[in-house]
């Protein structure tokens, strides 16, 4: 063995060692295991802080929707126009479109006739969406508890909204539906007006 080889074999050692205790390049390891998880779970708050803005928004506008029904005394085909006109600006910046729809319903009773849904009036979008209460004419299916007395009528306001998750599908597409009910503050609204002739 000659004398060059204990010596190229210490060296070999050392440079192991001080390879060993090198940890200067373990952050850049440790981060690209770690970034895909930091950028899904970014994701999921932005997807879930949407989510839960959009249901906000939807529950906001449907009570202003159904405060300005209900103030006048008696209500118009124009008012209600307005009042749908109005709908994509209380929802703004979410857009309504072909997306959503708001519905009003004016459920009343009578001494002489049960509940029933006097009129029915739609907008602020055009969505396909029927009722929950049921169509006007028909006896209204008034959740659970919500009592009438005769000659009081209820505002029923709904706005239906298709949610799409806007980065992946962590909260699934879906309709999300909500609604309020308001009583007339003066008259009874068991009527629409009809438009003004221009």
């Amino acid at each position: 063995m000659s004398r060059s080889d204990p010596k190229k074999r210490s060296a070999l050692v050392r440079v192991l060692r001080q390879c060993k205790r090198d940890e200067r390049g373990a952050i850049l390891a440790e981060l690209a295991f770690a970034m895909p998880l930091f950028i899904t779970f970014l994701m999921g708050i932005v997807e879930v802080g949407n989510y839960l803005l959009v249901n906000l928004k939807l529950q906001h506008s449907v009570v202003s929707i159904a405060d300005l029904v209900t103030r006048d005394e008696e209500i118009s085909e124009d008012v209600m126009a307005d009042i749908f006109n109005a709908a994509p600006q209380i929802m703004a910046p979410f857009e309504m479109g072909d997306g959503a729809l708001v519905i009003v319903s004016s459920i009343s009773q009578t001494e002489d006739d049960p509940a029933s849904i006097f009129w029915q009036r739609s907008g602020g979008g055009s969505m396909s969406a029927n009722s929950n209460f049921g169509i006007e004419g028909e006896a209204p299916n008034l959740p659970e508890g919500l009592t009438m007395r005769d000659d009081e009528t209820i505002l029923a306001t709904e706005i239906f909204y298709s949610y799409q998750p806007i980065i992946f599908q962590f909260i699934p597409a879906q309709t999300i539906r909500k609604s309020s009910f308001f009583r007339p503050r003066i008259g009874a609204l068991q009527s629409v007006d009809p438009a003004e002739e221009l």
